[in-house]
């Protein structure tokens, strides 16, 4: 092995060797910043690194992205590592034995009867007023055809004049 080489490898492992340790300096630094109260900050990103899969839904990480260390916000207590889905809904610390969409989805449908079917109500006749505003518009298409501006592109999907005009172009 040549002079070079040797330098190259050891100054290879040198870089990995930083990159790794302001890393770990870098992601401890963040916790404290926000507000994770733990004894071994050290044991923790160890563990926290060697974990490849949701410690509640047992999804595998797709990347580190993916892998987030969640706390209890009032107390700043470590909880779990978990995947990006779990962590943003919660769902393990609301639902301990498994989540059930369907449930969830009928459970909420109860309680909030009253203000969905006010916003359906509302959703309803605002986008009924952008639609009709929309298909009041005319336009004129680049084959010559004056059109519902709605209707253009079904008009160069299925015009005869349309697909003429394309073709001679």
């Amino acid at each position: 092995m040549s002079y070079h080489n040797y330098l190259k490898i050891n100054y290879d492992k040198y870089i990995m060797e930083i990159t790794q340790k302001y890393h770990k300096q870098y992601t401890i630094r963040s916790w404290k910043r926000f507000g994770l109260i733990h004894e071994d900050y050290d044991s923790l990103y160890e563990v926290y690194v060697k974990t490849m899969s949701c410690q509640h839904c047992n999804k595998e990480f797709k990347s580190t992205r993916h892998r987030h260390l969640d706390h209890d916000h009032n107390t700043g207590l470590f909880r779990k590592i978990v995947c990006a889905s779990c962590n943003n809904s919660d769902r393990y610390i609301n639902y301990p034995n498994g989540f059930d969409r369907k449930k969830y989805e009928k459970e909420y449908a109860e309680t909030h009867k009253e203000q969905l079917a006010k916003n359906s109500n509302k959703y309803y006749h605002r986008n009924r007023e952008q639609r009709l505003n929309k298909a009041s518009e005319k336009i004129y298409c680049e084959c010559g055809s004056f059109l519902r501006k709605d209707t253009l592109r079904r008009h160069k999907q299925t015009s005869k004049k349309h697909n003429e005009y394309i073709s001679n172009k």
